[in-house]
């Protein structure tokens, strides 16, 4: 018993306490320190290359049409069903200088390059009244007046002249510019001397000289329709 107390109270290997690990004192982690996978990638910013055009909202909705360009095929429609009221050529003459005055702007523009061709040099003053006419829009003037550029020089020439003469025309400018190289002078704003630089050229020329009254001959007939 005695042998058997000693062993349990005498001494034994001491129990071993595994080491605590150190304490390491908590840094701040930097975003650069952690890997690639752990990171949340942030929002690119836009490539400019790839914004493309403007908001549609900036730009005419398609199939858009402005007042203007209604107004206009508006004014080429009523014109199309007056000719087609009127199936011959001197009918549909007669209809669009009876009406002319009346048109609006753009039926007046719309209507210039019908009446240029349909009428003859016999009936130019029509076409010249229309020409001087303050009411008529810049747009059917510049119609009328190339139209005298491609008739005979007796019938042409004389209107242009008259452009000339008329107070204010837009278009005086440039049939000086057009006599001047005709007649070889600048006659400025003297009609008399316009109109006999071009009988003088007309006389070179051996073209019948307009009748000095100033009415117009008919020199050709008129165009085919």
């Amino acid at each position: 018993m005695g042998a058997v107390g000693w062993w349990l109270s005498g001494p034994s290997d001491p129990v071993k306490v595994a080491p605590k690990a150190p304490v390491v004192a908590k840094q701040d982690t930097k975003a650069d320190d952690l890997p690639a996978s752990n990171l949340v990638p942030s929002t690119p910013s836009p490539d400019p290359s790839a914004l493309g055009s403007p908001p549609a909202m900036l730009l005419p909705p398609p199939g858009h049409t402005t007042a203007e360009q209604k107004a206009r095929e508006d004014a080429d429609q009523k014109i199309g069903t007056l000719l087609l009221q009127n199936p011959t050529p001197e009918g549909a003459r007669d209809k669009l200088l009876v009406l002319y005055s009346g048109f609006t702007s753009y039926e007046k523009i719309a209507a210039a390059p019908h009446i240029v061709n349909l009428v003859g040099d016999e009936q130019i003053s029509k076409v010249v009244d229309f020409l001087k006419n303050p009411l008529t829009p810049n747009e059917a003037k510049e119609t009328f007046f190339n139209d005298m550029l491609n008739r005979p020089p007796q019938v042409g020439w004389p209107v242009l002249v008259d452009v000339i003469g008329t107070p204010n025309h837009p278009l005086a400018q440039r049939a000086k510019e057009l006599l001047t190289t005709i007649v070889g002078s600048d006659h400025g704003d003297d009609v008399a001397g316009w109109m006999q630089g071009i009988r003088d050229q007309m006389k070179l020329q051996g073209i019948d000289l307009p009748d000095p009254s100033g009415a117009q001959a008919a020199a050709s007939p008129p165009p085919a329709q």
